[in-house]
């Protein structure tokens, strides 16, 4: 094991993990309090900070975190120590009578700035140990360009080259599902153009005229929603069958089977932009909605939100070629995160103590973040960028992490 690798296993590795845990705390409570409040909490709640922190070591040793063998699956084991150790943490604080200063909210910041923390400095170090193997193979070999399959598989980085590499059987199976989807049509792509206007027409006829609602302009804000949601729960959706229902394809062809969600997230993506290219202007211009600085941050936001995309998609397709009961949790979790997620209603309507638990809903910081930007014409609150950064990063290397593990055994599973 080289000398970077050893930052992962042992008792470096806790070191690492418990100062990065202390670390997300303090900002956890900062974006939670401002500076006077925060230092108050922190003060009076030390004592439950440390419990959690040591718990999420904790059960991250558990789980095997910090052995070797526990590296393939890293993300997973991460995230759920995050996770399960701020619950135990906090359950015990209170249980101990260490419950003051303790904030619910700041508590679950706190889990996922340490799970995205975590996955950062892993990620480094593991982007250092594949350098340091290539120059090991380099040297060993007299200084031929050696490429590994078995160790580009087991990477993130050399699975995500792989698939870099097959860019063009990416781009080929979006365009196929395009024109599958509209073949055989007259009008061709230009349904892409019509049904938005056709939903921008009875929406606005629905809510302007039949169920007036109270909050101004509410199809615009409805239309942000629903959109992206429809995204998300397309894309999300369509993944789940892209390993499980291509049997045939995956025995018969040699090629790096992530490309197969991540076409799936693709097609949906060009979907949602040539909705969005009707929808804004046709919006914007309607509502008299002045163009402004901060409409720059979409773009920001859309590339987070489908990275996030992407990692659930490649955990949730090779979830579904384990067992197939995961595409009908995937059906029922949808139809549940719609009404958590806030679509039809404004964030003010929720109670201000479960507001940031409405943000942890998976495509609520992206929904939030288009509202602020399109419809409030303001910059997304820091709590969202946090929380959008973390879903994110530590989706995609988490969904990257699982996808990767059992991408060898598909051919026998489906």
């Amino acid at each position: 094991m080289t000398g970077s690798a050893r930052l992962r296993v042992g008792v470096p590795g806790v070191l690492l993990d418990a100062a990065v845990a202390a670390g997300a705390a303090l900002v956890s409570y900062r974006l939670r309090f401002d500076a006077e409040d925060a230092v108050h909490f922190l003060s009076a709640g030390r004592l439950a900070v440390a419990m959690v922190v040591v718990a999420q070591v904790a059960v991250g040793i558990g789980v095997g975190l910090y052995r070797h063998r526990g590296q393939v699956m890293w993300p997973v084991r991460l995230v759920g120590a995050a996770l399960v150790g701020m619950a135990l943490g906090v359950v015990a604080a209170f249980g101990l009578g260490a419950g003051e200063g303790v904030s619910r909210q700041a508590m679950a910041s706190q889990a996922a700035l340490f799970a995205l923390g975590g996955a950062m400095w892993r990620s480094v170090v593991g982007l250092r140990v594949r350098q340091q193997r290539r120059r090991e193979l380099v040297e060993q070999f007299g200084g031929a360009d050696l490429v590994v399959q078995g160790e580009d598989l087991a990477s993130m980085t050399g699975g995500l080259m792989r698939v870099w590499g097959y860019r063009h059987l990416l781009r080929n199976l979006v365009a196929k599902d395009l024109q599958i989807k509209y073949r055989r049509s007259v009008l061709g792509f230009a349904w892409s153009i019509l049904i938005p206007l056709v939903m921008i027409g009875v929406y606005s006829v629905a809510f302007t005229y039949v169920m007036a609602m109270g909050t101004p302009r509410f199809v615009l804000y409805l239309l942000i929603g629903i959109l992206t949601w429809n995204f998300f729960a397309g894309a999300v959706g369509g993944a789940t069958e892209a390993v499980a229902g291509a049997g045939s394809l995956l025995k018969s062809v040699v090629f790096p089977r992530a490309v197969l969600p991540l076409a799936v997230v693709l097609f949906h993506l060009a979907q949602y932009l040539l909705t969005i290219a009707v929808f804004l202007p046709v919006m914007l211009l309607f509502y008299r909605v002045p163009p402004s600085p901060v409409m720059l941050l979409f773009p920001v936001f859309l590339l987070l939100q489908v990275l996030f995309i992407m990692g659930l998609a490649l955990g949730l397709s090779a979830a579904t070629a384990l067992f197939r009961d995961v595409r009908h949790l995937v059906d029922v979790a949808i139809s549940v995160l719609f009404w958590a997620t806030p679509i039809v209603y404004e964030m003010s309507r929720v109670p201000e103590q479960a507001q940031f638990l409405a943000l942890l809903s998976p495509a609520a910081p992206f929904i939030r973040a288009y509202q602020d930007i399109f419809y409030y014409g303001v910059a997304p609150d820091l709590s969202i960028w946090v929380v959008a950064v973390a879903y994110a990063l530590g989706g995609f290397v988490c969904g990257l992490s699982v996808f990767l593990a059992y991408e060898g055994r598909f051919s026998e599973m489906v």
